[in-house]
């Protein structure tokens, strides 16, 4: 959501309104919709991503300022106690990933076991580990109680990135019926994203370190989470 240009179109570095955002994002093409009320789409996706951001412990492109309007993050100053905690939140992320690195492959392959049960998948199953690079985990991702994928996945606790043979490997062992899902604790190649979003082909979701750290982070595994409330003025209009 490249909002950011809103700001930059109007020539200031101060707060907006949701709806002059809006207005000022269709000017500039960015969004379209044939919805009734866009105002207030675009603002409740704006809160969604503010609020989940935060809850992964990552710093919102976004700041609420209250009464509707909007500004962005990088507009605070590099001091303060929320640089402190964002700084902090950072370095607890680089250190899971150090962790997870680290870990014995049968407890990394449980850990994500784990976590996918608790982001929405049914019957997951941890696979007999023997470090032969096959298939690690099954499960069935549901959505809303009325979309179901079965799901093979592998995890990589590597240090390089994952290459394209990779993928190849992966979509070979799938079963009837099932995607793929890689998860690493390094990255991939861009040779590897072609190959996973190729359309001929089953498809092969992509998990970096980041993403994983982000995603365990969401839904607190293995941190504990402390919150505070930090006061900021706000503007003082009427308008809501």
């Amino acid at each position: 959501m490249p909002l950011s240009k809103c700001w930059k179109f109007s020539g200031k570095q101060q707060p907006l309104h949701y709806r002059d955002i809006t207005q000022q994002a269709f000017s500039l093409g960015l969004i379209e919709t044939n919805g009734r009320t866009p105002e207030a789409t675009l603002y409740a996706s704006v809160l969604e991503e503010i609020a989940r951001r935060n809850k992964r412990g990552v710093s919102p492109r976004f700041v609420k300022l209250g009464c509707g309007f909007l500004g962005l993050s990088r507009w605070q100053e590099d001091q303060g106690l929320a640089a402190q905690i964002e700084r902090h939140n950072a370095s607890v992320h680089l250190q899971m990933l150090t962790q997870l690195t680290s870990m014995p492959p049968d407890q990394f392959e449980s850990l994500i076991g784990e976590m996918l049960a608790t982001i929405g998948f049914e019957k997951v199953e941890v696979t007999n580990w023997s470090g032969d690079g096959g298939i690690d985990v099954r499960g069935t991702l549901v959505v809303g109680d009325v979309i179901r994928t079965r799901m093979a996945v592998q995890v990589k606790r590597w240090k390089t990135n994952v290459q394209a043979p990779t993928i190849q490997q992966v979509r070979g062992a799938l079963g009837t019926h099932e995607q793929g899902l890689i998860i690493t604790t390094s990255d991939f190649s861009s040779g590897a994203r072609v190959e996973a979003e190729r359309g001929d082909a089953v498809p092969v979701a992509l998990m970096n370190g980041k993403q994983l750290v982000a995603l365990l982070v969401e839904h607190g595994i293995g941190v504990h989470r402390n919150t505070y409330d930090l006061l900021e003025l706000a503007p003082l209009s009427q308008e809501s």
